[in-house]
């Protein structure tokens, strides 16, 4: 139940994201501004945060959150090529059917649901998730968006995208941690009142994206629904029960089943519309797995743990 919760919390806090619009009390612009707290404040205070835990997180058990990491993006590229092949996709659908499976929104959904399910002191594992995720998607995920656009929309990777916040202040945790650096009192203070923002800025940053969708519309996508079965459910599930064997239950199990739970990443559109893919597609695709994971993202615990 303790789950069941905890998403449920989190999706009142969508709700009054959603209904600030509503009633016109902020604009899609002013969630703009939000999702830019979020992105450049509250997730890299979280992250940063964690690297001054006191517990003792045996260097070790990093390098294996590090293998687990590998092995699990390995799993979901694969994935990437076998489900649009199993669905018959034309091609520049495929690429973006590719995006959706390999990359979820571990950073505006994923830290929070850590942060409230697990702990604090799991997000340097998560921190591990954000660097091979950042570096995956701006390297796989702009060679993938590239196929077929059209030449004129494509573009060549940049250093000032690559270094962004979630891998600079993923960096700096684990340095932090590893070199056993520890900041003033009055940082790791400020650091946690800055952290307290995440959760709720990055749901009701979520529901000002939902307010103006039509729901009705995505119900009637097969092909879209039964990728979101896969996505949310099969994959974590799977998945889980082979990390059960190696990595038993502990922190960095609960970790890696959020983020192969979490729905599909809103980064996607965003680098769609930059590279010429599938932004449309890619859209449906974020808001249906969004709204959906309110209810699998509690199975897959309650099948796994």
């Amino acid at each position: 139940m303790l789950i069941v919760e905890k998403m449920l919390v989190l999706l009142i806090l969508m709700l009054v994201g959603l209904l600030l619009v509503k009633v016109r009390i902020i604009d899609e612009r002013t969630g703009q501004k939000l999702s830019a707290i979020v992105l450049y404040v509250a997730n890299p205070a979280v992250i940063i945060s964690a690297s001054q835990t006191e517990r003792n997180i045996p260097d070790r058990d990093l390098l294996t959150a590090v293998l687990i990491t590998v092995i699990i993006y390995a799993v979901l590229l694969l994935a990437a090529v076998i489900l649009p092949k199993l669905m018959k996709l034309k091609p520049k659908q495929a690429n973006a059917y590719a995006m959706m499976t390999v990359f979820s929104n571990i950073g505006y959904m994923g830290i929070p649901l850590v942060s409230e399910i697990v702990g604090d002191e799991a997000m340097l594992y998560v921190s591990v998730f954000i660097l091979l995720y950042n570096v995956l998607i701006y390297t796989y995920g702009i060679m993938i968006l590239q196929r077929g656009a059209d030449p004129v929309s494509q573009k060549g990777l940049s250093l000032k995208e690559f270094l962004n916040p979630g891998v600079v202040s993923s960096v700096i945790a684990v340095m932090f941690y590893l070199l056993r650096i520890r900041l003033p009192e009055i940082i790791t203070s400020s650091l946690g009142y800055l952290s307290d923002l995440n959760a709720p800025l990055g749901m009701i940053v979520i529901g000002v994206a939902l307010a103006n969708v039509d729901f009705r519309s995505f119900f009637t996508d097969y092909k879209l629904l039964i990728f979101s079965a896969v996505k949310l459910l099969i994959l974590p599930i799977l998945c889980g029960f082979a990390l059960k064997h190696f990595i038993g239950a502990g922190d960095l199990l609960g970790v890696c089943i959020i983020m192969l739970s979490t729905p599909v990443g809103s980064m996607t559109v965003m680098m769609a519309q930059q590279y010429g893919g599938e932004y449309t597609l890619l859209s449906k695709g974020v808001t249906l797995t969004t709204l959906l994971c309110i209810a699998t993202i509690p199975i897959v615990f309650a099948v796994l743990l």
